[in-house]
């Protein structure tokens, strides 16, 4: 039974279910504990005033080994998940699943942005990190390191809540932008569908089998996932590196642009686990498949957030810009 949730851990509502499972334990934690002291308070009160009855001296004895069992299991059970290997992807959902949740309901929704308030004020804005990348013995010891092809006639973006604001950036058309309320998009020649808090499992269950739709000789892939599903490293290489084969069969070049960081308390929570991605993307992809690194060149040059995961225009429109420059 794990290993078949182990295996739809790229579904939010499985991380939805883990996380209500915890709270679970919690709450028996908290409120178990209470109850039976409770009841073991009234029979101790009886056994007072009938010291003679063997059955509550019984009951008393299978209280306080309740009492002790309810407080300590969902404890023992939270600890040993905890201290197991994030290698092991159950482990990894479990620790994770309250940060993803708590992220997710509050800001991995693109509109969740007033489009209003957002402005060229400064103010309104954290400004990001502004220095030179750090060295990176995996930074360009591969072949598919930004290698601009000029065959290129049609660029497919997919791509989570990140790309939605940008194509609502490039048209003003914040109404529709969602794939779920506007369907595909194109702009010019590109063609982009994205929908807000989504990952892999979206991504394979909708994403790619409707880009699938307009790959044709000379099209360009360009995938940008994994803000919202770092955990699933694994699956990400597994499946894009099974169906790359599946892709440039039809003459499609596949890229995959680098997660981009963030800014304020999402930059605590969710850059060092960013770097660690795209570390083991630029590893793990087929030699063939062609990564953009966006994220090196927004720490070498600054970028503004209006969320702390969301960009401003100018930041987004540079990482538009800085993908079609690299295709």
């Amino acid at each position: 039974m794990i290993l078949n949730i182990v295996g739809t851990c790229t579904d939010y509502g499985i991380i939805s279910l883990i996380h209500i499972l915890k709270n679970i334990l919690n709450l028996i934690q908290i409120i178990g504990p209470i109850l039976l002291i409770i009841s073991l308070t009234i029979i101790i009160v009886k056994y007072v005033q009938d010291p003679e009855n063997k059955k509550l001296k019984n009951k008393i004895k299978n209280s306080i080994i309740a009492l002790i069992l309810v407080f300590l299991v969902p404890a023992i059970i939270n600890g040993f998940i905890y201290i197991l290997d994030d290698s092991f992807e159950f482990s990894t959902c479990w620790n994770y699943a309250d940060k993803e949740v708590k992220l997710s309901s509050k800001y991995y929704n693109t509109y969740d942005i007033d489009p209003s308030k957002i402005t060229n004020d400064k103010k309104d804005y954290e400004k990001g990190d502004k220095r030179k990348e750090e060295n990176n013995p995996n930074s360009n010891n591969k072949s598919n390191i930004n290698q601009p092809n000029t065959n290129i006639s049609k660029r497919i973006f997919v791509g989570d809540s990140r790309t939605v604001q940008m194509y609502a950036y490039l048209t003003g058309d914040w109404n529709n932008a969602n794939y779920s309320s506007g369907g595909v998009h194109k702009v010019g020649d590109d063609i982009i569908i994205a929908q807000g808090s989504m990952g892999l499992a979206w991504m394979k269950s909708t994403g790619i089998p409707e880009a699938t739709k307009y790959m044709s000789n000379g099209t360009a892939l360009i995938i940008l996932m994994g803000v919202n599903d770092l955990y699933n490293l694994n699956e990400y290489l597994n499946y894009i590196n099974t169906n790359y084969s599946n892709w440039t069969s039809k003459g499609v070049n596949v890229y995959f642009t680098s997660v981009n960081p963030c800014t304020g308390n999402y930059a605590n929570l969710l850059n060092n686990k960013i770097v660690s991605f795209n570390n083991g993307i630029k590893k793990g992809l087929n030699p063939n498949i062609r990564y953009i690194d966006s994220h090196s060149n927004l720490i070498s040059t600054g970028y503004n957030t209006t969320d702390g995961l969301h960009y401003d225009k100018k930041t987004s429109d540079k990482i538009y810009n800085y993908v079609k420059n690299n295709v």
